[in-house]
């Protein structure tokens, strides 16, 4: 059974390098009967959400067939176990794929591709890292894994600065998301926050409480490090984070739901994020609204 992330993972990639518009990768999987809705395909293809395996797998199926018909030579989206890529019809579009000791990597070369080397992606989601306790990657030693990391956080830093975000400062277009978050959530404020080596930087802010902060002090650096919801009701009373600077003192920040945002690679580069300065229920409603919204950040960061 192929990990779940390294199968979204190729889905990814495939759409990337084919170029395919996701608009066109969402009806050929509905035209196999896939019945995810378009945030959830366009989620998953921006490495979001994780769809479960049958879904998966039609997606694959869809992004392969699209590739197929346009005649591209690029590199199809794998499937999730030998069953469904023996019966897929597209197994010569697939490479070997192979976990080594360091990375994912492709163990032959793309189809139609006669050389004699193999190729090593070096843009590889930080879910998918083997430092990241959820990937499902091989066991390593304290050195290896702290190594890891460091590659890990450089590479992820080194996203961020290649999508230029931090350079153009306040944009309307994001403004109006996090405008859309705060009114639909009713609270204080709604930011996207971008995580730097050392520092949170807001990208956009609706509402007083939302600012620059060195990242040890950034409730959305601790959300970025996992590919879920970061949701605190009330940290006044949540041992984790009732003695926080932004909690004990400050802001007085009583409610945070935060959700990372990526890079077109994976790599989770900043947050979504609602704060409040009283305690709030979040539904699981509530969640994936905002995971929606999330999705928008990321869309806007891909065009």
């Amino acid at each position: 059974m192929l990990n779940g992330y390294l199968q979204q993972w190729t889905a990814i990639q495939t759409v990337r390098a084919a170029k395919l518009q996701p608009e066109d990768v969402f009806m050929s999987y509905l035209g196999l009967s896939g019945d995810a809705n378009e945030f959830e395909i366009e989620g998953y293809l921006c490495g979001l959400v994780m769809l479960p395996a049958a879904d998966r797998d039609l997606l694959a199926h869809a992004i392969n067939e699209l590739l197929d018909s346009t005649g591209s030579m690029v590199d199809g989206a794998h499937y999730s176990d030998p069953d469904a890529e023996s019966s897929s019809g597209y197994s010569d579009y697939l490479r070997t794929l192979n976990l080594s000791p360091d990375r994912y990597d492709f163990a032959a070369p793309p189809a139609g591709d006669h050389s004699t080397s193999s190729t090593t992606s070096t843009d590889i989601p930080a879910s998918l890292d083997t430092a990241d306790p959820g990937a499902g990657g091989p066991a390593t030693d304290g050195h290896e894994l702290r190594a890891d990391v460091h590659e890990s956080e450089f590479r992820r830093v080194q996203a961020l600065h290649e999508s230029r975000l931090l350079e153009r400062g306040n944009e309307e277009r994001f403004d109006r998301i996090t405008r859309q978050a705060r009114d639909h959530f009713g609270v204080s404020s709604a930011s996207i926050a971008l995580i730097t080596e050392d520092s949170q930087v807001i990208k956009s802010v609706i509402g007083p409480l939302g600012q620059d902060l060195p990242r040890d002090l950034s409730l959305c650096a601790t959300t970025i490090k996992h590919d879920r919801t970061l949701v605190i009701t009330d940290a006044s009373v949540h041992p984790q984070w009732r003695d926080h600077p932004l909690v004990a003192g400050g802001p007085e920040v009583r409610f945070y739901a935060g959700h990372p945002i990526c890079t077109a690679g994976g790599w989770r580069i900043g947050t979504i994020c609602l704060m409040d300065d009283r305690p709030r229920a979040f539904t699981d409603e509530d969640v994936q609204v905002l995971r929606r919204l999330a999705a928008q950040v990321q869309i806007e960061m891909w065009v």
